[in-house]
C-alpha cells in the first residue's frame, strides 16, 4: 500500500542542489580567496563568515578549526589543477603532474603551501590538518600511479616507494620553502629524469628505458 505522506514529500521535493550544499561551496571559495589574499596569518572564521554570507556556527558545524577550513578550500581549489594524467605511462604522468604542480606554486598558491607548512612547526592543529588532509593523500596518489608503473612493467618492482616520492618531491618543496631557486619547468623536467631514470625495469635488451623514451611515449598515447 502506497504511503500518502511519503508521496506528497516526494512530490514537494524541491528540484537542484541543496541550499547547504550552496553555501558549503560559497564557504569553500571564500576561504581559498581570503587566503590568497591574507595568508594564513590573516584568515579567520569571521572573516570567512563575512565573505560567504554565512554564520559563523554554519562553518564551525562544518569544520571545527580554521586550519581543517583552510586546508579544506585549498584541497577544493588546487586538487583539480594538480591531478596526475593517466596516459598509461607511469614516467609521463609522474613528470606532467610535478610541472602542473610547479606550475601552481610558482603563484599565489605557494604563498598558501609555505603558510600551512610553516604554521604547522607551532600549530599542532594546522600541521595535523596538512598532512592528513593534504600530504598523505597527495603521496598516495603517486603512489598508485608507481603501482601502475610496476604492474605494467614500466617501473622496476623493488621500488622503495617512501623514499622515491620523498626524491621526486621533497627538492620542490625545498625551493618553496628556501627560495634560492625558481620552480621553473625546465629544473623540475630535470630532477624527474634524474630520479625516474633509476627505477625503470630493464628492456628486453637488458638496458632500461630513458625517460625521454617515456615521455614520448605517454605524449603519443594521450
Amino acid at each position: 500500500m502506497a504511503d500518502p505522506i511519503n508521496n506528497t514529500t516526494e512530490a514537494r521535493r524541491p528540484r537542484g542542489r541543496p541550499r547547504s550544499s550552496a553555501t558549503h561551496i560559497a564557504i569553500l571559495e571564500a576561504a581559498y580567496t581570503l587566503l590568497e589574499e591574507v595568508g594564513l596569518a590573516g584568515f579567520t572564521i569571521e572573516g570567512v563568515a563575512a565573505r560567504a554570507g554565512a554564520a559563523k556556527t554554519t562553518i564551525y558545524r562544518w569544520w571545527p578549526t580554521r586550519e581543517t577550513l583552510a586546508v579544506t578550500a585549498f584541497l577544493t581549489v588546487t586538487g583539480p589543477r594538480i591531478a596526475f594524467p593517466d596516459t598509461g605511462c607511469a614516467v609521463a604522468d609522474i613528470t606532467a603532474q610535478m610541472l602542473r604542480l610547479g606550475e601552481v606554486y610558482r603563484g599565489k598558491t605557494g604563498r598558501v603551501v609555505r603558510d600551512l607548512i610553516v604554521a604547522g612547526h607551532s600549530d599542532p592543529e594546522a600541521a595535523s590538518a596538512f598532512v592528513n588532509a593534504y600530504l598523505k593523500p597527495r603521496r598516495e596518489a603517486v603512489k598508485t600511479v608507481l603501482m601502475r608503473g610496476i604492474a605494467s612493467g614500466e617501473l622496476r618492482a623493488e621500488l622503495n616507494m617512501e623514499g622515491l616520492i620523498d626524491a621526486l618531491y621533497g627538492p620542490i618543496f625545498f625551493r618553496l620553502l628556501v627560495g634560492h631557486g625558481l620552480l621553473d619547468g625546465e629544473w623540475i623536467q630535470g630532477v624527474a629524469d634524474v630520479v625516474l631514470r633509476g627505477c625503470l625495469a630493464d628492456t628486453p635488451s637488458g638496458d632500461p628505458a630513458s625517460p625521454e623514451a617515456a615521455r614520448t611515449k605517454g605524449s603519443t598515447d594521450e
